[in-house]
């Protein structure tokens, strides 16, 4: 049995929250306090207005949640209201529910097609009308859920694009950036490789080999020969501390440094002014120049060691310094390779560091061998260094083989020391041997 609005008034004791707010579009409704507290019991609250107009004006103030919309009020029918309505986008979304006598012969098709949601017959029965409101209503939370859900999602989807979009920029910027490196840094390393000599002294009684195999693209090591007149040879190897690009920086200004050349800048050879001679600088004070010009600066805490010497072809002295660099090695064929005296700290540490020479002398046939940490600290996998020990017993098992092969086996067994070629230093080779000049036969010097 259905209940009416009055009669449930009669038994509603408690008020339930505020569901909604509902619009009552009616010529002369009835009892309209009555139906207020009523609605008010159930959750909802009610307002009424009369005029077709004014209802008009009232959706677009208010925004209620559901239209109880009456077919027949003067003025502009309940049909065109509706349709008004569901032509605005701040209405169109509101559920409307039409109500109509049992009299009325309209088909309840003509409001589904101007855009209502339901009817309802008049007089209103609470049970009925309650159950519809409600459904409607929970309809429409569930459809504003669903696009509120849906315009999450779009947006999620669409910043996940545009974060997608900003990671492949970056990714590109990165490829670009990387592949600009890679160019400069192949630049650069032709530019070291260019630094090194490219072809041995041309001095009568000495051959000269030498291998350079950087750690990366760029190393820190640097070497060359040079010819200093006619029966003397000049030759080094240093190493800068560290790798990579800020190690190849210094290496290449200290290659540039010492490129001997006929002007007062050259580290190699004094002039004196007053009788325009010259003579060769000591080894010891090229040492000492290096280390005025390349302190080591607060924070950079970068210096470099240093082996530089002149060998006389004629009478097979060598004299060198030995800045902090690992010693020569000396091989005379009839004797073990022997490891000379090595003494100075690197270049750059202490302004006031004293550098001496010291003198070995090469006999003929034997060889000289100077060289980067690089070949002493090549590691294994169970973090043992290829040493002096196995540097010395390369050389001794290559005398009989020439000077330059002898160079690349002393690369090979280190690189092969480390079980899987990874050579984590630069290595730095270069060699001499005091060559048995012939002797003039019949006054032909051969």
């Amino acid at each position: 049995m259905t209940q009416s609005l009055s009669d449930t008034l009669d038994t509603q004791t408690t008020h339930a929250p505020n569901l909604g707010t509902i619009l009552l579009i009616e010529h002369r409704p009835s009892n309209v306090e009555r139906l207020q507290e009523c609605f008010s019991a159930f959750g909802f609250d009610l307002i009424v207005t009369q005029n077709s107009d004014t209802a008009l004006q009232q959706c677009e103030q208010m925004h209620p949640d559901i239209i109880l919309l009456d077919l027949m009020i003067p003025g502009m029918s309940g049909f065109e209201v509706c349709r008004q309505l569901k032509g605005q986008d701040s209405t169109k979304d509101i559920p409307v529910i039409f109500m109509k006598t049992q009299d009325d012969t309209v088909s309840p098709a003509k409001g589904f097609s101007v855009g209502a949601v339901d009817y309802v017959t008049k007089p209103l029965q609470l049970e009925e009308i309650l159950a519809r409101v409600t459904a409607h209503l929970k309809i429409r939370n569930l459809q504003t859920q669903l696009e509120e859900t849906i315009e999450t999602l779009q947006q999620e989807i669409h910043e996940r694009q545009r974060a997608e979009e900003t990671a492949q920029l970056a990714l590109q910027q990165t490829q670009q950036a990387n592949e600009r490196m890679r160019q400069d840094l192949a630049a650069a390393a032709r530019v070291q490789q260019a630094l090194l000599p490219d072809t041995a002294p041309n001095i009568p009684g000495a051959a000269f080999a030498w291998t350079y195999r950087p750690c990366a693209e760029l190393g820190g090591d640097s070497l060359n020969v040079f010819s200093l007149n006619d029966h003397q040879v000049g030759m080094y190897v240093l190493d800068v501390t560290g790798h990579g690009v800020p190690a190849s920086l210094l290496s290449v200004t200290l290659s540039r440094v010492l490129i001997p050349r006929s002007d007062p800048s050259c580290l190699f050879v004094r002039s004196d002014p007053r009788t325009s001679l010259t003579t060769l600088t000591s080894p010891a004070e090229v040492a000492t120049r290096l280390n005025h010009m390349f302190p080591m600066r607060t924070g950079v805490h970068q210096y470099f060691t240093l082996l530089y010497g002149i060998l006389n072809t004629q009478d097979g002295t060598f004299r060198y310094v030995c800045a902090g660099h690992p010693p020569p090695i000396v091989h005379t064929k009839s004797q073990y390779p022997i490891i000379c005296e090595a003494r100075s700290l690197p270049i750059g540490l202490f302004e006031d560091e004293h550098y001496e020479d010291s003198t070995i002398h090469l006999e003929h046939d034997s060889r000289l061998y100077l060289y980067s940490d690089g070949v002493l600290e090549a590691m294994n996998a169970q973090r043992e260094i290829f040493g002096e020990s196995r540097l010395t017993s390369t050389i001794q098992r290559t005398q009989h083989v020439d000077l330059q092969s002898s160079v690349e086996s002393i690369v090979t067994a280190a690189s092969d020391w480390t079980q899987h070629g990874q050579i984590h230093d630069d290595l730095s080779i270069l060699a001499v041997e005091r060559l048995v000049q012939s002797k003039p036969t019949d006054g032909i010097e051969t």
